[in-house]
């Protein structure tokens, strides 16, 4: 009886153990079935919508969506977030017979090139005629695998870290007082991001007792 337990719990492992490797072979053939491509085929990687026009001090001021024509999730959440950011400066505006009297200013920039994508939604709290302080959302997708690529690891791509990032800046910031300039930078953080040369580079804060200003520099 004993050995007749035994010869049935033996099969159960043989075939659990066949299960198990069918799972791990199927998820091995998702993973290597996954192809980053376009969503939309007849459109750029990066396309602009348009959405509203409104006047900006007498002139026509056209407020846009940009969109990531890619298939992966980090993609979906970065559109996402660049739609509801757009949304909600398009509701929040306060406007005068269409002119705006207050709200965000909304610009972009960006870069492709075989490896990344490089997406900058630039803007700036408009006031009656008052411009704020440029601030900026950056974004960097590989064109590899479709993620969402942070400053550590873009860091870590061009072979670098942050102490090593800061001995950099010590001889290419262009600024009065150099050593201010980096505590500030490490202080308010930065963004990195990859231009069409396929070079790294940072915006950041440029801080002084009377101004505040926005700066890029290529890294390397």
């Amino acid at each position: 009886m004993k050995k007749v337990f035994l010869i049935i719990v033996c099969l159960f492992m043989i075939v659990g153990c066949k299960d198990t490797k069918k799972d791990l072979e199927t998820n091995e053939d998702k993973e290597t079935k996954f192809e980053l491509k376009k969503l939309d085929e007849s459109k750029d990687y990066v396309y602009l919508i348009d959405n509203r026009t409104f006047k900006l001090d007498n002139k026509d001021y056209l407020i846009q969506t940009l969109n990531i024509n890619l298939n992966s999730d980090d993609v979906s959440n970065i559109n996402l977030e660049i739609k509801t950011f757009v949304n909600n400066s398009i509701k929040n505006a306060v406007l005068d017979n269409n002119n705006l009297k207050q709200g965000n200013v909304i610009s972009y920039k960006y870069y492709v090139t075989k490896d990344y994508i490089s997406v900058i939604q630039n803007y700036y709290f408009y006031v009656n005629g008052i411009k704020g302080e440029d601030k900026s959302n950056v974004y960097v997708i590989s064109l590899i695998d479709g993620k969402r690529l942070s400053n550590n690891k873009l860091l870590e791509i061009y072979s670098l870290d942050e102490d090593k990032l800061y001995e950099m800046l010590e001889s290419i910031i262009d600024s009065e007082d150099v050593l201010y300039t980096i505590s500030n930078i490490k202080n308010h953080g930065y963004d990195l991001y990859v231009n069409n040369d396929n070079k790294l580079c940072m915006i950041y804060d440029e801080v002084t007792d009377e101004y505040s200003e926005k700066k890029e520099l290529i890294l390397k």
